[in-house]
């Protein structure tokens, strides 16, 4: 499938949910209306924990798992926090890459917790598998950009991947945000070729 492809999917899926939120939407604003007032406070805190989770997503190559509403800000397939690939299983690899070449990954910032106080930052990093070492490819520092923002980032793939047949590219945002989670994963598997 070609990113023009994906766009044209996740545009149709966003304007469908849009749709489908409307009379929701109005019908839980009668009802918390209806609940006593420390019940609603309670209601209303829980929604918004919920719903402010840091989030990050892999676009390419594609992260592990779904792609569901990314272009939604707080998406629940871009709020992992389980080192260190947010607890999602290995898949089949969807694309090749080869030691020593240069590779672009992108990446979503799907929710901002920027703090100027203590700014966080984003990594790239390459491992065996998402239970060993990675080694870090590239750093991005988090200077602020609004939620959706995509980043795109030239790394090169190791030399010591020449042992691998399949490898994992991880991405995290690190958030150094005292009121978020420290850091949420994304991970990708990809094949290893051999010159």
């Amino acid at each position: 499938m070609t990113s023009h492809q994906i766009n044209h999917k996740i545009h149709l899926q966003n304007k469908e949910n849009k749709e489908q939120l409307n009379y929701p939407a109005v019908f839980v604003i009668h009802f918390v209306y209806k609940i006593p007032n420390k019940m609603r406070v309670f209601l209303i805190v829980v929604c918004f924990v919920a719903y402010s989770s840091a989030h990050m997503c892999l676009i390419s190559p594609p992260q592990r798992g779904s792609m569901m509403e990314i272009n939604i800000a707080g998406a629940s397939d871009c709020v992992l926090t389980k080192m260190s690939c947010g607890g999602r299983m290995a898949t089949s690899p969807s694309v090749g890459v080869r030691a020593g070449m240069n590779f672009t990954v992108t990446f979503q910032k799907n929710l901002d917790h920027w703090v100027k106080a203590t700014p966080g930052y984003f990594s790239i990093s390459m491992g065996t598998d998402d239970k060993g070492t990675f080694e870090e490819l590239a750093r991005i520092n988090d200077m602020g950009e609004p939620s959706l923002t995509l980043f795109s980032r030239n790394v090169t793939i190791p030399d010591n991947a020449i042992g691998m047949s399949v490898g994992v590219i991880q991405a995290t945002y690190v958030t150094k945000n005292p009121d978020a989670p420290a850091v949420f994963y994304q991970c990708s598997d990809v094949y290893v070729f051999r010159d």
